[in-house]
């Protein structure tokens, strides 16, 4: 359903985005939200740009009726902005979601209008490429998410397992080297493994059964791993081991590993790994 535009005639249209004329700029308004509250949904209507001031939220994408995450976001950074600079009043392209207790701080497009009308008109066509990149980068990370839960929904039914142990992303299989540490252990302690598959959730790494003996690798224990996804490429992420097997030979171990924190640019990067 399109929006009726009818009651809009006291504003002004700036670069597709209806602003009143003559009202005062709103002041920015504090916001706080409750672990797993909705921020934004897809598909509403909304002007208003958020920059996260504590805790986290989820970005989701809808794809055939199932909610995919495809970002987590960390305070400092901004949600709610692709309205504004791809100046137009189409509907959210995604639903945002507090992952935990989190307060955002929301603007009103009038406060950004002045400052990004005088960036030059090239330099927005590009930010509005780039933009609506991102958008179709999401949305076949959620049709791969989608496709690969239906083969293991298939699978589980044909093997009689319970659907609630299949997995719940997609994962591309690799064969990658990584280093990794304790969490807490000082920057100097390296162990090595390689990671053999990997999702925007977690990872599976195959690593020496040895290296139990110096540092506990028991499901909870978390893990800093720092891996080259693409040459030139560092990817940075803190994980939790969720279980483990044994690995490919007897001095060898598999480790399930549940992502905790990645940051938004390794986020990203991951995410271009997985459509390759």
């Amino acid at each position: 359903m399109n929006p009726d535009l009818s009651a809009l005639k006291p504003f002004l249209l700036f670069d597709g985005i209806w602003m009143k004329t003559e009202a005062k700029i709103p002041s920015p308004v504090r916001l706080n939200f409750s672990k797993d509250e909705l921020i934004i949904k897809e598909g509403d209507y909304g002007i208003a740009v958020y920059e996260i001031i504590s805790g986290k939220v989820g970005v989701y994408i809808d794809s055939g009726g199932t909610e995919v995450m495809v970002a987590t976001l960390n305070p400092g950074m901004i949600i709610g902005e692709m309205t504004f600079l791809a100046g137009n009043t189409n509907p959210r392209s995604a639903t945002v979601r507090a992952i935990e207790d989190c307060s955002l701080e929301s603007w009103h497009p009038r406060m950004l209008a002045s400052d990004y009308k005088q960036i030059p008109r090239a330099l927005r066509h590009i930010v509005d490429r780039s933009l609506k990149r991102l958008v179709r980068m999401n949305k076949k990370i959620s049709g791969i998410s989608l496709q690969q839960r239906k083969v293991e929904e298939n699978q589980a039914r044909k093997s009689g397992g319970p659907s609630t142990e299949r997995r719940s992303s997609y994962r591309k299989e690799c064969n990658i080297g990584c280093a990794y540490r304790p969490k807490n252990s000082p920057k100097e302690v390296q162990l090595l493994g390689r990671v053999r598959d990997i999702s925007k959730n977690g990872l599976q790494m195959v690593v020496k059964t040895s290296n139990s003996l110096k540092y506990s690798h028991v499901p909870g224990d978390e893990f800093l791993i720092i891996t080259n996804l693409t040459p030139g490429q560092e990817v940075k992420m803190t994980a939790k081991i969720v279980n483990l097997r044994k690995g490919p030979t007897p001095a060898s171990t598999i480790m399930g590993m549940s992502f905790l924190h990645m940051t938004h640019e390794d986020q990203k990067r991951l995410g271009f790994f997985l459509l390759r």
